[in-house]
């Protein structure tokens, strides 16, 4: 009779960074960068547009303009700048990221499950306004567009630090 002792908890419960979800968290981290930095310069855009929507500092023809995104009542919810959002869901994913590349170990497991989750919804969002630009204002800032680019990217590398993650905890189940 074999008296091995089954201990898949103990197992799971241990909480390795594999080099994979290293290396998509590098990614989620310089893409939340990029995004971050086009969020804070869409606040200031933002800023400059609502005072006078027809200051021209964004206009490349008639649907390709931030001026008419940004000068829209979209541009805010409930009297928050669409920018400013994104700048702060930036800076939550750069940080989860962050977190969870330097702590390591140390950083919770579900890190990279709520990073996934976010930059998914953040995702979301962006895809939402990005049709309201098309279908409504119809008007493209470019500026918009390339925060959806990188909130893809971001998303993207999240789900694959969730997935690397995910493999390491069932790859330690099956070793036991």
């Amino acid at each position: 009779m074999d008296e091995t002792i089954d201990l898949p908890v103990l197992y799971a419960s241990r909480n390795v960074v594999t080099p994979l979800e290293r290396w998509a968290l590098r990614f989620a981290l310089f893409f939340t960068l990029g995004g971050g930095i086009v969020a804070a310069y869409l606040v200031t855009l933002h800023a400059a547009i609502a005072g006078n929507p027809k200051r021209g500092l964004c206009t490349f023809t008639d649907t390709v303009s931030c001026d008419k995104v940004l000068a829209s009542p979209y541009a805010e919810v409930a009297g928050v700048p669409v920018a400013l959002i994104g700048l702060l869901g930036f800076g939550v994913l750069f940080a989860l990221a962050a977190w969870r590349l330097l702590a390591g170990e140390r950083s919770p497991r579900w890190v990279p499950a709520i990073l996934a989750c976010l930059a998914g919804a953040g995702l979301a969002f962006e895809l939402g306004m990005t049709w309201v630009e098309l279908v409504v204002i119809e008007a493209v800032c470019p500026y918009c567009v390339t925060a959806l680019g990188l909130i893809a990217a971001t998303f993207a590398a999240a789900l694959v630090a969730w997935r690397a993650s995910q493999g390491e905890a069932r790859q330690e189940g099956r070793h036991t």
